[in-house]
């Protein structure tokens, strides 16, 4: 974590040598994410055990004050960036932004995959094969959240400074198209091979254009006794 050293160079002057680290936050669990039901777009509420992940967050973080926090105004990442934010010592507005929203799965919301497959299988199967083109009815397709992931991604490299510190908290889609955006890869490369478990932190260094992944799906704080959790270190 950072010293109170740090955090006064985060939070009170720009140190030009220093990134612009980002803290990529998935949401805590929610009972359909525990039922494995597609949730997308629907505003499902944390569960005990995903506010309990929420708080481990927080503590995991609390030594580290952020310039910004940015949410998706769903409650589930609302309020898992409430929680975090209970335990830092930062007094930082937290930012609903509706382009962090989920993608919306239509009709598929609050079905489990086989569930759908016996609904609509032609549809599941090409969504599976081409998911930037096709999508559920009343849904969303992949290029439609890349595109305001895209966006989501030029406003946080434009507010951030050599030396900030940015919280987003938001969802698996949206976060991996984030992701993508910002290291300017495609968008299928991280939606297929990257994980993103409930809570995880993925962190991400901008030393101006350039960026540097330097922790992706970091769970330890959920697992670990919580006397553990406050010895716990981000890479330098």
């Amino acid at each position: 974590m950072y010293s109170d050293e740090k955090k006064s160079t985060v939070t009170e002057k720009i140190n030009p040598n220093a990134p612009h680290r980002l803290f990529f936050i998935r949401h805590g669990e929610t009972d359909w994410n525990r039922e494995f039901r597609y949730q997308g777009s629907s505003d499902t509420e944390l569960n005990a055990e995903g506010a309990e992940q929420a708080r481990r967050t927080g503590l995991r973080l609390s030594g580290i004050v952020p310039a910004r926090v940015y949410t998706s105004p769903l409650k589930r990442a609302r309020r898992t960036a409430e929680i975090i934010m209970e335990n830092n010592s930062g007094d930082v507005a937290i930012d609903l932004r509706d382009d962090l929203r989920e993608i919306s799965f239509g009709s598929w919301e609050g079905f489990t995959a086989s569930e759908i497959m016996a609904r609509d299988a032609e549809t599941l199967a090409a969504w599976r094969k081409a998911p930037f083109s096709a999508a559920p009815k009343g849904g969303e397709s992949f290029d439609k959240v890349a595109a305001r992931s895209q966006n989501a991604a030029r406003i946080l490299k434009e507010a951030g400074n050599p030396g900030d510190v940015s919280f987003v908290v938001s969802h698996g889609a949206v976060l991996r198209a984030l992701i993508a955006a910002f290291l300017n890869t495609g968008e299928m490369d991280i939606f297929w091979r990257m994980r993103l478990d409930n809570c995880s932190i993925t962190v991400l260094d901008m030393w101006g254009a350039r960026p540097s992944l330097l922790l992706s799906n970091d769970t330890h704080h959920i697992r670990l006794a919580e006397e553990e959790i406050k010895i716990l270190t981000f890479p330098d």
